[in-house]
């Protein structure tokens, strides 16, 4: 094993860092051109299964991580036969898993998911399905017409809770992956039983699956780090002729053994999608309701995708305050109230301010973007997402106030102009009040581009720390690893790392960085390369425990 000094220095580039923001600084057409062929190069497929010893790593791993694992999940497989995916986020699941053993090693593991979908399409080494985002079923317009079963590619989160890992995707089911050889053992039911994933024999099965409201369960869980609880959701469509439909969720809240601690329903009338992530506090579930319709016909008729299907209302984005069953405020119903249209997509966190009241003030920290700026997510569809047609992603603060029944709603302060995707805080103070936020980071000039970098914003001071590699680096999101008995209490907060995943355009090859998450504009004080490249991914989750070989 290669090591060096304990902080790194960061080498200069052929571009200087942040140079290159999808050619909207002024720089040319040639820069922007290099630019989006790094970035095309990211989203490759990688196919291979790896096993091996990560034998290169710049700096010294601190002592605390080891014996424990990070996971990672993204699409992988963008190709079947001599076709690719119309969207990217309809490609096959994969986890990746860096297992740091107790004496210094390290170890890089990956598997896809193998979902009933991907057992099916893999031996006809072809697309057998429709997909949520882009994909017809081949066949032309009569195989896909009232053919309502949508491929569950399982790419989106995962997972470790208890002695269970799972693979999600917000659409379909949770896969159950053994976390140790991440072979896939089957699909979870609600209840937290295995069972046979059985496609549907016919259309009629499945119309009739949707027609009850056929769930799945959120790729968003969250963890309840006071009470140690993990509190998940699923969702279903209840359908009616002729009225608009109502979203229905089911909220549950398990111990560490998967014991259910509660559960709780509720109604979302004329909801057109399941909410993609929500926040959690001692007292309340956070929702937030895009204004969106969904033109039934196209998908019914086999001539969209439902995300195709999808269009953005000029009506209020409203978000839904749902006591806890268990919570100061359980018994009192439901508050539903209205901020300025935007799209939220991803929730940080959420606290409550309750100045000796139990119905206090709720700061809510999300990512979306201006309503007005874009859509759903087809706007990142194609070979690799198109900055020239995505919307600037900002960071945002909502503060709603139960008792007046009021809303304030601005892009988080300190980040004005700054472009940013998946925030996190350290999962110890998840519900609890925060002061640091964990970010990618795009630019500073308020325009879409890739994210290049880390972003760490004081919320007290509204300071910002700013880590930036050269342009043909890609970061993706975060993982906070707290000290382990470290205090996460006022000052000591951001007393942990920060992990990132990040792929090498010069080098065609990822790597794992890790940051004093307390200065993270020092750089990163260890990097482990790895010997190939993976393709840019989405969630990632780390674990306390040791599930190396």
């Amino acid at each position: 094993m290669t090591t060096h000094p304990s902080r790194l220095s960061v080498k200069a580039q052929p571009l200087p860092p942040n140079s290159v923001v999808w050619g909207k600084q002024g720089e040319g057409e040639a820069l922007k051109r290099s630019q989006q062929l790094a970035w095309a190069s990211a989203f490759r497929s990688q196919l291979q299964a790896f096993d091996y010893e990560i034998t290169e790593i710049e700096g010294v791993l601190p002592e605390e991580l080891k014996g424990s694992t990070l996971f990672r999940n993204g699409p992988s497989r963008f190709e079947r036969g001599d076709q690719r995916v119309a969207h990217y986020l309809d490609g096959d699941g994969y986890i990746a898993k860096i297992a740091f053993a107790p004496d210094g090693r390290v170890t890089f593991s990956s598997r896809f998911v193998k979902t009933a979908e991907y057992a099916w399409e893999d031996a006809a080494n072809a697309f057998g399905f429709r997909t949520t985002f882009g994909n017809a079923k081949p066949g032309g317009f009569l195989a896909s017409l009232l053919d309502l079963h949508l491929k569950n590619p399982a790419n989106t989160h995962v997972v470790p809770w208890g002695s269970r890992l799972l693979a999600l995707y917000e659409a379909g089911m949770p896969y159950r992956i053994d976390p140790y050889t991440l072979e896939t053992l089957g699909v979870e039911d609600l209840l937290g039983q295995l069972v046979e994933p059985v496609l549907p024999p016919s259309r009629w099965e499945m119309m009739m699956r949707r027609s009850r409201g056929q769930q799945a369960m959120t790729a968003h869980p969250h963890v309840d780090p006071v009470r140690d609880r993990l509190v998940t959701w699923s969702w279903g469509m209840a359908a009616k002729l002729g009225e608009p439909n109502t979203l229905i969720i089911e909220l549950i809240e398990y111990n560490a053994a998967w014991e259910e601690m509660s559960r709780r329903q509720y109604s979302m009338p004329g909801a057109a999608v399941n909410p993609h992530d929500f926040a959690l506090t001692p007292n309340y579930y956070v929702f937030f309701e895009n204004a969106l319709s969904f033109d039934v016909m196209p998908f019914l008729l086999g001539q969209k995708s439902p995300a195709d299907c999808l269009k953005l209302l000029p009506k209020p984005t409203k978000v839904h305050l749902i006591p806890r069953p268990d919570g100061a405020m359980a018994g009192v119903g439901p508050l539903v109230l209205e901020t300025d249209q935007w799209f939220s997509i991803h929730q940080a966190c959420a606290y409550e301010q309750l100045d000796g009241q139990p119905d206090g003030q709720v700061v809510v920290y999300s990512s979306g973007w201006p309503a007005s700026e874009g859509g759903f997510l087809t706007s990142w569809g194609g070979y690799a997402p198109n900055f020239d047609a995505i919307a600037p992603t900002f960071l945002w603060q909502t503060t709603l106030n139960p008792r007046k029944k009021s809303v304030v709603h601005r892009i988080a302060p300190g980040t004005e102009n700054c472009c940013i995707a998946h925030p996190h805080v350290n999962p110890n103070r998840e519900t609890l009040a925060v002061r640091y936020l964990y970010m990618p980071y795009c630019n500073n000039i308020g325009e879409s581009s890739p994210p290049v970098g880390y972003l760490r914003l004081d919320t007290q001071t509204q300071q910002r720390q700013v880590w930036t590699m050269h342009p043909q680096s890609f970061a993706e999101e975060p993982v906070f690893v707290p000290r382990a008995g470290g205090r996460a209490d006022g000052e000591n907060e951001d007393d942990g790392w920060l992990l990132g995943v990040t792929y090498d355009y010069l080098q065609d090859r990822s790597s794992l960085m890790l940051f004093d998450a307390a200065d993270i504009e020092a750089g990163p004080i260890c990097r482990l390369w790895f010997t190939h490249h993976l393709a840019h991914g989405l969630h990632g989750s780390w674990s306390p425990v040791y599930y190396g070989s």
